[in-house]
């Protein structure tokens, strides 16, 4: 039962991982509510140690020193390409905090959730952190030249699509935009710097909130769509089995054109099914079945499907906020009317 949970939970971190990381996260934050609310101090610093193994590399590279690649460690390798990539850590988070302010309080998850509002507030800066870092240094400055000096760009640059290079460098140089909106918010998330601030004007600054989520929207849109038009920017292998077949087909060819073509041994029916059983695993003389985890899901099918992933969970959060709005104007409406 365990094996076919993890199985499950790899496939669909596989082909969606957007959606299976924030239905884990969920779970993980209600559950966890109490503890997080008690320890807050603590989780930040376990969550922010990712954040430095990315931001250490990052500022020893920018003063000219070359240091360690944490990402090749295994586990921890992972979990800073995790937090690198928004999907894992970053744009789930954001989407809870996002989701509390559009649902009913009264509800026990909820309730939970919104304890901790804060605190998941300021832990989802350490992923954001992370992942900026690395897209600033990586990505910013091709997309800025794409429209600063377009012609340079397609000269130096592998493009399979125009279009598509030309929405993935918007959509990179929005996500600065959303880097710039993102950080006030943040830091006013700390008691240290909220204490300091008079609640007319942190009421004010939180309402950029919905201007970042707007932006969270149109940025993963744009990147999906770029990469869905300009796979690997323009430069994307072909598949494996193409390229083994080409090599196969073409070595005979080669063999002939330098003279140093071999005889093919005839292999015997009884030597066949003895390579055969000694290439078979010892499992009892059967293969080793297959579980979801094995199913291989192509790139463009899970840029579709993040996609629809995307669509899915911000069109919702957009009807459950304006219907929340309506009825807690109809409850302020009726409660002039009564008084």
């Amino acid at each position: 039962m365990v094996k076919i949970i993890i199985d499950l939970l790899e496939f669909l971190r596989s082909c969606a991982p957007l959606l299976t990381s924030l239905a884990v996260l969920t779970v993980l934050c209600i559950l966890l509510s109490k503890s997080i609310k008690k320890h807050a101090t603590a989780y930040y610093l376990v969550l922010a140690i990712p954040f430095a193994l990315v931001a250490l590399p990052f500022t020893c590279r920018m003063v000219g020193i070359e240091t360690v690649s944490f990402t090749g460690i295994p586990v921890l390798g992972e979990l800073v390409r995790d937090y690198i990539h928004m999907a894992a850590f970053g744009h789930p988070l954001l989407i809870i905090i996002m989701y509390m302010g559009a649902l009913d309080p009264k509800i026990p998850g909820v309730k939970k959730l919104l304890s901790i509002r804060k605190e998941l507030s300021i832990i989802s800066g350490f992923p954001v952190l992370a992942h900026s870092l690395i897209r600033v240094t990586n990505s910013i400055p091709s997309s800025f030249k794409f429209f600063a000096d377009h012609a340079g760009y397609m000269a130096n640059t592998k493009v399979a699509s125009e279009w598509g290079a030309g929405i993935s460098s918007f959509s990179f140089l929005l996500g600065l935009i959303m880097l710039l909106i993102f950080i006030p918010l943040w830091v006013t998330s700390f008691d240290s710097v909220r204490k300091r601030m008079s609640n007319v004007k942190w009421r004010k600054l939180q309402k950029w909130a919905y201007v970042l989520y707007a932006t969270l929207f149109i940025h993963a849109m744009g990147i999906q769509a770029g990469g869905l038009l300009n796979p690997r920017g323009g430069g994307a292998p072909r598949p494996a089995t193409v390229e083994v077949t080409v090599a196969e087909n073409a070595r005979p060819a080669a063999d002939e054109h330098s003279g140093h073509s071999e005889q093919r041994e005839t292999v015997k029916p009884d030597q066949n099914r003895q390579s055969a059983q000694t290439a078979r695993p010892a499992t009892g003389g059967h293969m080793p079945a297959k579980g979801l985890s094995d199913i291989k899901v192509s790139a463009p099918a899970r840029g579709y499907i993040h996609i629809i992933s995307l669509i899915l969970i911000f069109s919702s959060y957009l009807y459950l906020r304006l219907r929340k709005a309506k009825r807690d104007a109809k409850r302020r409406a009726n409660a002039m009317e009564a008084s």
